[in-house]
């Protein structure tokens, strides 16, 4: 009998795991090294497990910024609200709040830190992505301007999240570049 017909697998556990982008076979060790007691428990094993891994077998990850094009906003305008983005999700991943998210965290400082800024159409698509990303766990953020310059108080300029390509893709992979 093979170690992993002993334990069952939580089926929860592993769906997120891999949507985390954690590789199915590692999700599974992990959660059985774990005894499925607990997510966290499973996850800090199967990103120890990761660190086995070689740098070219490490999947890439990225910031992503979908800018709010119904505003209008100059160039930049745009550009300040990406910064002011780019901050908060960087402090947002490195907080306590997303211990989970470290080590693809200090991957991705050193594979040259991708970011992309991305169209979006208007803030009722942006509401919807930040659900999509909220669903599948990922670390996200949303600025509203002062409103002190160029548009009005509170509009929802830009949307960052970050991740795993592959889970970020699913969020918004249809996008087109700003």
């Amino acid at each position: 009998m093979s170690e992993s017909d002993e334990v069952s697998i939580n089926g929860e556990y592993l769906k997120t795991l891999m949507e985390m982008g954690i590789k199915e076979h590692i999700a599974r060790k992990a959660l059985i090294m774990s005894n499925n007691e607990c997510l966290n428990t499973a996850l800090m094993i199967a990103l120890e497990l990761n660190e086995e891994l070689s740098e070219e077998d490490f999947e890439d990850s990225k910031m992503i910024f979908v800018v709010n094009s119904s505003l209008n906003m100059s160039v930049g305008k745009t550009a300040a609200q990406v910064a002011h983005a780019a901050l908060n999700l960087y402090r947002e991943v490195a907080s306590p709040n997303y211990l989970q998210f470290s080590e693809v965290l200090s991957k991705w400082e050193h594979k040259g830190e991708k970011k992309v800024v991305l169209k979006g159409k208007d803030e009722s698509e942006i509401l919807e992505l930040m659900v999509r990303a909220k669903d599948l766990s990922l670390p996200c953020v949303t600025i509203r301007d002062a409103g002190r310059t160029e548009i009005a108080p509170d509009s929802l300029t830009v949307f960052a999240l970050f991740g795993l390509e592959e889970c970020v893709n699913k969020v918004t992979g249809h996008l087109n570049l700003l």
